[in-house]
């Protein structure tokens, strides 16, 4: 496999993750039940897909852009992993309330039944206020079994899209070498002065003088 067709396939098990957590987020939203805040499942897993996506585009640009690259495709292989720990953590919490809602509403219906009386808004609302805790938290309005098993359900594909990138981990190219520094050009050697002979210059021989006549 190539260099840039294992960095492409890197980026799209990105992509496909965070059409996934988009899918799950706007199934949420379409089965909430009255009175949920489901805009607040779609707002979640759309933001995790917006940032997933930015990864897998940021790894793309590997080759033009080597620092951008190498933080798209790292924090695009850590990313899926917090996300797994974040949505383990509201799945728990969501089947908690759960089955705080579904123990009140048993005990709910076995009080209208009991006394056998038309369940209202009205009688629900004072049967609820009254077997709340003074110092505990509110009762759930509404079962929150199904958004538990949604993100039960992203904890499961976040993990497995992190596994994937890592047995996906592409070769990545090699740095670029830097510019060899062109040599200094040398200068030209200036020529040594000749230094003059230091023995003393012969003297000029005295010109002979003519012999006396006799």
């Amino acid at each position: 496999m190539s260099k840039h067709s294992s960095i492409s396939r890197v980026a799209m098990i990105m992509f496909l993750y965070a059409a996934l957590m988009l899918t799950f987020g706007v199934l949420a939203y379409l089965i909430a039940p009255p009175g949920a805040n489901a805009t607040t499942a779609i707002i979640a897993t759309g933001a995790c897909a917006a940032i997933m996506v930015a990864m897998g585009v940021m790894s793309l640009m590997i080759k033009t852009k080597r620092k951008v690259g190498m933080i798209g495709i790292h924090l695009g292989l850590v990313l899926p992993l917090v996300f797994a720990g974040v949505f383990l953590t509201r799945a728990g919490s969501n089947y908690r309330s759960s089955g705080v809602y579904n123990y009140f509403e048993d005990s709910y219906q076995a009080d209208i039944k009991s006394r056998d009386v038309t369940d209202t808004d009205s009688l629900r609302e004072s049967f609820l206020s009254g077997a709340k805790p003074e110092n505990g938290k509110d009762i759930p309005e509404y079962d929150k079994a199904y958004l538990g098993f949604i993100l039960t359900l992203l904890f499961g594909f976040s993990v497995a899209a992190f596994m994937f990138l890592l047995l996906s981990r592409p070769e990545l190219p090699p740095k670029p070498e830097a510019k060899a520094a062109s040599p200094k050009p040398e200068k030209a050697k200036k020529p040594e002065p000749v230094k003059a002979d230091p023995s003393p210059a012969s003297e000029p021989a005295e010109p002979e003088k003519p012999e006396s006549e006799s």
